[in-house]
C-alpha cells in the first residue's frame, strides 16, 4: 500500500521491479511508474526475500526482472557492476559484497 498525494494506492508486489532507498524514502519502481514509500528496505527484504534480491545496500531487485549483469562505471563509486532489468532503461549498481549472490541468481 502506497500513500500518494492524499490517496492510498495498492501496488501489486509482482509488478515491482525494484526498491531503492534514497535519503529517508524508498523509490518503488514498476514498468509503468515510480512511487515513493515511507519505510525500511530491510523490512521489505525480510517480507519479500523470495521475490527480491539485495544487489546493494540501497537496492532490492525483483529476481524475475533481472535481465543482465554488466560492467558499469559510476562517477561516485568508480568501476563496478550493474544489473539491467526488464521493463526499464536504468541500471542499478551491484556492490562487491552482493556480486556473487547476483551471479548465482542469474545462473539459476
Amino acid at each position: 500500500m502506497i500513500q500518494d498525494r492524499g490517496r492510498t494506492e495498492r501496488v501489486p508486489v509482482n509488478e515491482v521491479l525494484y526498491f531503492k532507498a534514497e535519503l529517508k524514502y524508498i523509490t518503488v519502481r514498476t514498468a509503468a511508474r515510480s512511487y515513493i514509500l515511507d519505510g525500511s528496505l530491510s523490512d521489505l527484504e525480510e517480507r519479500h526475500s523470495g521475490q527480491f534480491l539485495r544487489v546493494h545496500r540501497n537496492a532490492l531487485v525483483s529476481r524475475r526482472a533481472v535481465r543482465a549483469l554488466e560492467k558499469h562505471f559510476d562517477a561516485e563509486e568508480g568501476e563496478g557492476w550493474a544489473v539491467r532489468l526488464n521493463g526499464v532503461e536504468e541500471s542499478l549498481s551491484v556492490s562487491r559484497r552482493q556480486l556473487s549472490a547476483v551471479r548465482e541468481a542469474l545462473a539459476s
